[in-house]
């Protein structure tokens, strides 16, 4: 007999939807690299956008390891290339020049290195003589020890925090991002997954708890994009990626906290996730998919954020942190939904270009979905479709 959850993903079956996670996947994949090839747009490292659609390739083939043939060399070549070319952040970091503190956290330094630990975790899984991890440990290592952890700019209670934040806004050093949630823990909780640093774990899981404290609306159970210390006010609007981000960052932090057995701080952390997680699913949309700005039905149906709460059910439930009989079904809507957003030649529609704090609902509604943009979310779609049914 068919089970309620098998029922329900039939009943939002499309013909995409037939197809087999790892067809869409390729899909995905295939459309990319032909428009990196052409448009040099999608994998310039340090680029957070890049970073994370390397980290969805490497998620997607240590899923589907009969697919690396198909994509190892082109991979490799980039992120070799990236290390030993004079100039970049990535040659920078392993000649020990120092570079400038950026303007933020991990829009531009904070985050890459989580490409090459993407490459540590496939090759630690699938062992070849030609792989060496020094140099991929090394970079990673050192970007997380020299700009993560000591990045200076932060309020006063030590949340991670940026000088600029939205128009109409007095404030230097006050405002917390909700991408920050992401761009300042990700690498953290990778590194903490692969190379057994407790320490990290702790850091990123006490940031994210930080965060949260700032930018969590706990009548909707929604996060605001921002907020600004300087005056105690929040921005006007809870966007959809700028949830994501933060959902997705609480994940990886609660795989990486939970390798050292029960804690307060996993405790913690977890009963954020799963307040957040309800309250997404709260606003879900009947398509499966989710809004621009989630609690807007007005705007549009955006494909990114989708992805980041698919990944992020997914594991919530492998893991059991999330009630399986109520979010499988709206797994398997987000699924279906998302599909409706990837064509047959593979290029992920609707997904909203990378975006700063906006002051009222009509900026987000306005921004572009140009596939060529599309890099700040298009390695969460990849991520998602590497969680199902995991």
């Amino acid at each position: 007999m068919l089970s309620i959850y098998t029922l329900i993903f039939f009943l939002f079956l499309s013909p995409l939807t037939a197809q087999r996670y790892d067809e869409v996947a390729v899909r995905v994949i295939d459309a990319l690299l032909a428009s990196d090839r052409l448009h040099n747009n999608f994998l310039n490292l340090p680029d957070y956008g890049a970073s994370i659609i390397y980290d969805g390739i490497w998620e997607v083939l240590e899923r589907w390891p009969g697919l690396g043939p198909r994509y190892l060399n082109q991979i490799n070549s980039k992120l070799d290339n990236y290390m030993r070319t004079p100039g970049t952040d990535g040659y920078k970091v392993l000649n020990n020049i120092t570079i400038p503190w950026p303007g933020d956290i991990g829009d531009e330094l904070g985050l890459f290195p989580i490409a090459y630990l993407g490459r540590l975790g496939y090759y630690r899984k699938y062992p070849t003589v030609l792989y060496n991890n020094t140099l991929d440990i090394k970079i990673s290592t050192l970007v997380a020890t020299q700009y993560v952890v000591p990045w200076p700019v932060r309020l006063k209670d030590g949340t991670i925090a940026r000088d600029g934040g939205w128009p109409g806004q007095e404030g230097h050093g006050t405002f917390v991002w909700a991408d920050d949630s992401f761009m300042g823990t990700g690498l953290l909780s990778h590194l903490s997954l692969l190379l057994d640093r407790r320490d990290l774990a702790n850091i990123a899981g006490s940031m994210l708890l930080l965060i949260d404290s700032h930018l969590f609306d706990s009548a909707s159970g929604l996060h605001f994009h921002g907020y600004n210390d300087f005056n105690k006010e929040h921005s006007c609007c809870k966007w959809g990626r700028a949830n994501g981000w933060i959902m997705m960052a609480h994940v990886d932090a609660l795989l990486a906290i939970a390798r050292y057995g029960p804690s307060t701080l996993f405790d913690s952390v977890l009963d954020n996730f799963k307040k957040h997680a309800q309250g997404a699913l709260a606003v879900q949309s009947p398509s499966g998919l989710w809004h621009e700005v989630l609690d807007v039905p007005s705007t549009f149906l955006e494909t990114s954020c989708t992805a980041m709460f698919l990944y992020s059910f997914n594991t919530g439930v492998s893991k059991g942190w999330l009630d399986a009989a109520t979010f499988k079904p709206a797994i398997q809507k987000a699924y279906a939904g998302m599909l409706t957003n990837i064509p047959l030649n593979g290029e992920v529609q609707n997904i909203c270009e990378g975006t700063g704090i906006g002051t009222d609902v009509a900026f987000y509604e306005a921004r572009g979905r140009n596939y060529l943009l599309s890099s700040p979310g298009l390695g969460s779609v990849l991520r998602a479709i590497a969680s199902m049914d995991i």
